[in-house]
């Protein structure tokens, strides 16, 4: 039974669409139609985020994995190819290396394997945990419209609609999971054959991006022109065909021994 959380559209082989912090499975809008021409698309909101309520107790990336695995299991799906944005990113490594027979191929979209592997980037989660503590929600939407936005209005106006749905006690709750995520170690244990993409315009995930394109066995990475971080909406026709051509491909779907 599909969870009314969930929006199934097309057949074939299923791909669960995992959304980033913040907003909803609304995102994945301008990949519902070509997605669900080739694919089963699955797409939907994790706990806290649109229609699904929030979980009990400690809010983390590997409670919102064992959320998916949940959610294949309800929709009767055995194996998926699965996307996952941001922080959807994190969830969806974290299912390819614990269910790794659960996952046919994935992407991996403007996602990080950590935020404190560095000297830098311990200093920068810091700075950002504290300033995320101080600051009104109101003031984490303008600035996050903005920055998000700087491509393209739309994009911007999608922000602002999606984060204005939680309260500051939420977001915190929900960005110190993707703070408190670290899968470096792990990352050499996915089998799953991987696409890493970054946006051409946000030069703070291209290291990442890298890392995990060289840590993962059979990973690629590309980078999308003309796109910031919700690089999916920024440039959605140059998104879909990188995707879609990925999955396409023969040869690399194998499914991992028992």
């Amino acid at each position: 039974m599909t969870p009314s959380s969930c929006e199934v559209a097309g057949s074939g082989e299923p791909l669960l669409l995992l959304h980033g912090a913040l907003v909803s499975r609304a995102m994945w809008q301008p990949q519902i139609a070509p997605f669900s021409r080739e694919y089963q698309m699955i797409a939907c909101d994790l706990p806290a985020h649109g229609e699904t309520p929030d979980v009990a107790g400690e809010y983390s990336i590997a409670k919102l994995s064992e959320y998916g695995i949940h959610l294949l299991d309800a929709i009767g799906v055995d194996r998926a190819h699965v996307c996952g944005h941001s922080m959807g990113g994190m969830v969806a490594q974290h299912l390819a290396v614990t269910h790794p027979e659960r996952v046919r191929k994935l992407v991996l979209a403007e996602t990080a394997l950590g935020t404190r592997n560095t000297l830098w980037e311990r200093i920068q989660t810091s700075f950002a945990k504290v300033f995320l503590k101080l600051t009104s929600q109101e003031t984490l939407v303008n600035l996050s419209a903005r920055q998000y936005g700087s491509l393209n209005p739309h994009v911007g106006a999608f922000v602002r609609h999606e984060m204005e749905r939680f309260d500051r006690r939420t977001s915190v709750r929900v960005m110190s999971a993707a703070f408190g995520f670290s899968g470096k170690s792990r990352l050499k244990d996915i089998v799953a054959p991987t696409l890493v993409l970054v946006a051409a315009e946000n030069k703070q995930t291209h290291a990442q991006g890298r890392e995990l394109a060289e840590r993962i066995p059979h990973a690629r990475l590309e980078i999308l022109p003309r796109s910031h971080h919700l690089l999916n909406l920024d440039n959605p026709d140059a998104f879909n065909a990188a995707v879609l051509n990925f999955l396409r491909e023969q040869g690399a779907d194998r499914k991992p021994a028992a």
